[in-house]
């Protein structure tokens, strides 16, 4: 039971820091309220990813059958969207990618769109928890 409890716990602190950093980092997601919507949005987003993300997957196996494990990653997307109604002070949105050029690389600007969007910020979010997890697993 008390490892149960730390895992909780570390994965409550590993979801704060990444939301945190992932707000930091891309303007599509935004958490009102300062450390304290953070925090109650990080609870929630733990309570997701630990109870609705396990039900969702089998929910899915089918279609994770179907396609060989490629439209997992759609479960995640799912979790953030209900994150998105679950805590109040969680926003995404669409904005405008400015570009981006280097050494005669060149990504002109676009748009992003709410989906888009939504799908960036669950990658970039997933990618800084799971580096928290394997980092604290060694």
């Amino acid at each position: 039971m008390i490892g149960f409890m730390k895992y909780v716990l570390r994965c409550f602190l590993f979801h704060a820091f990444s939301l945190w950093l992932t707000t930091q980092i891309l303007p599509g997601i935004s958490v009102n309220g300062g450390w304290q919507g953070i925090l109650i949005s990080a609870c929630i987003l733990s309570i997701l990813m630990l109870f609705v993300k396990p039900l969702l997957k089998i929910l899915f196996i089918p279609i994770n059958i179907m396609t060989f494990g490629l439209l997992s990653w759609t479960v995640n997307v799912m979790v953030i969207y209900f994150l998105t109604f679950l805590a109040p002070g969680v926003q995404i949105s669409s904005w405008i990618f400015s570009g981006f050029s280097n050494n005669g690389f060149v990504i002109p600007s676009f748009p992003v769109s709410y989906m888009l969007s939504l799908v960036i910020v669950t990658i970039v979010l997933t990618t800084f928890t799971n580096i928290l997890h394997n980092v604290s697993e060694n």
